[in-house]
């Protein structure tokens, strides 16, 4: 076989060997398959329990939990320790269940709390007959608080969020040393805050899911 014949089968021969091995590689693989790490996915349910501050109760603690990321439920005690303010000594504190819904995968958030709450207030009051007598005042009520704001969970665990809203009260009931008929005056401010709507506000929510 002449010499030329024998260099063109052996090209030949060397270019189809060639494009065959680079038919049978197989295709790089993508950069999670190389490292055989997958995204893991996110917890079905995450517990824990966060602190804010914000009116009309300035402090509350809350166990909450979170289910297939957008449900987040809870209870809540939140107080205002009793304070002074123009001779009358008032506190107050409620309990509440809490339901929050995040229909994306952002922070947004709408809400509803419903819960119970106490007001009490002690003074010194001057009665037609009684002359300075002691007062005490207690108002107990239901309500719910439908509320919109934002709560990042992250996954680290972190929880950080603020949110505002109404209070609106659904039944109340008060208590008074002293028959509130001997002060007209008192008795139509407590019949007015007993239909009060009040605005609620959290500045900061801060805590840690597990």
């Amino acid at each position: 076989m002449p010499k030329r014949v024998r260099i063109q089968l052996c090209v030949g021969l060397a270019l189809a060997l060639h494009g065959a091995a680079a038919h049978a590689e197989p295709p790089p693989a993508a950069p999670a398959e190389a490292s055989g790490e997958t995204p893991s996915p996110y917890p079905p349910l995450r517990v824990g329990a966060m602190a804010g501050m914000g009116f009309p109760r300035p402090f509350a603690v809350e166990a909450l939990a979170q289910a297939w990321e957008h449900l987040v439920v809870g209870m809540e005690y939140g107080v205002l320790p009793s304070i002074t303010v123009h001779g009358v000594q008032v506190g107050t504190w409620a309990l509440s269940g809490d339901a929050r819904w995040l229909p994306w995968h952002g922070p947004l958030f709408v809400g509803l709390r419903a819960g119970v709450q106490h007001v009490e207030a002690a003074t010194t009051m001057s009665l037609s007959g009684w002359g300075q007598v002691s007062e005490t005042l207690g108002l107990d009520s239901s309500f719910i608080n439908p509320r919109i704001g934002l709560l990042w969970v992250m996954r680290s665990g972190l929880v950080l969020g603020m949110e505002a809203g109404v209070q609106i009260p659904l039944s109340t009931s008060t208590s008074s040393t002293w028959p509130l008929a001997l002060v007209p005056s008192l008795q139509g401010q407590i019949d007015a805050l007993q239909r009060s709507v009040l605005p609620t506000i959290d500045l900061i929510r801060i805590g840690f899911v597990m």
